[in-house]
């Protein structure tokens, strides 16, 4: 797993934590106090929605960036799922008959 990735991971669980505890007090109090807290879980939500937002787009320029400094490598790796595909799909197709 990339280092992008296991941050990604770590702050979610964080933000995952989080939100339930909050959840967890709302579901013991009443009124006002439950407001709070709900509002407090909506925020954390939303501040997760961001946050997992900005690292997909983090990994999809480092994916790119992957592609253009190695582009005979990706091309490879592309035929060669490709051929496999085309394969199981033709190996497929002739037990059908």
């Amino acid at each position: 797993m990339s280092k992008n990735a296991e941050k990604l991971n770590r702050d979610i669980h964080m933000l995952v934590s989080e939100i339930t505890e909050d959840l967890r007090h709302a579901a013991d109090k009443t009124g006002d106090e439950a407001a709070e807290a709900m509002r407090r879980s909506s925020k954390a939500l939303r501040k997760a929605a961001k946050r997992l937002g900005e690292e997909l787009k983090e990994t999809g320029q480092d994916a790119v960036e992957g592609v253009k400094a190695h582009p005979i490598a990706t091309a490879a790796v592309i035929a060669s799922a490709a051929a496999l595909i085309g394969f199981a799909l033709s190996r497929r197709g002739g037990e059908d008959s």
